[in-house]
């Protein structure tokens, strides 16, 4: 729905009535399988729910949460004398890599955020707090 009405608002927008937005898909598209991990699919339905729902700020700590985690992340320094610290041991822990190094699924959560975007603007929340900055 979401992106229906994002194309007829880009065809509003150049005035073409919606010619430009039937492209062929891309061949990622196009080979892309359509199955997710457990482990993705579930952050995505918590996301589209809060979506639904008007609660984007919600929504987009969802994404947050599914595109760069709650691992520590290195600022700065991370070894600053001849001794490793114990801490710098934890960043690299983790047998999965970042869900994010996968291309297809990078531009999957790419998109899932523009649509976040569109549909704030398109159906704004009743609480002005669950807009997304």
């Amino acid at each position: 729905m979401v992106l229906r009405e994002w194309e007829a608002a880009l065809a509003r927008e150049r005035g073409d009535g919606g010619k430009q937005g039937q492209q062929e898909d891309t061949f990622a598209g196009k080979a892309a399988d359509g199955d997710l991990d457990d482990d993705i699919l579930k952050p995505v339905v918590e996301i589209v729910q809060a979506a639904q729902e008007r609660r984007y700020v919600d929504a987009n700590d969802g994404y947050l949460r599914l595109s760069i985690g709650k691992a520590a992340w290195p600022i700065g320094v991370t070894m600053v004398g001849i001794h490793e610290r114990s801490a710098r041991e934890k960043l690299h822990d983790g047998e999965r890599g970042h869900v994010m190094g996968d291309e297809v699924t990078r531009k999957y959560l790419q998109s899932i955020k523009r649509c976040l975007t569109f549909a704030q603007v398109r159906w704004p929340p009743e609480d002005i707090r669950q807009l997304m900055g």
